[in-house]
């Protein structure tokens, strides 16, 4: 999760097993949207070239 501005906080919330993934807003009032989701995350990093 992390801070979009003062007011909006974003999270990625990943299902492990199957890789699907979503990403939701959330404001400060309390009220939350659904910004993304989708299958196959990896979270594999790659390292340097």
């Amino acid at each position: 999760m992390g801070l979009r501005d003062p007011d909006t906080m974003l999270e990625v919330w990943v299902e492990s097993q199957s890789g699907d993934w979503i990403i939701v807003q959330r404001y400060s009032n309390g009220t939350s949207c659904i910004v993304a989701m989708g299958e196959h995350w990896e979270s594999k990093v790659a390292g340097p070239a």
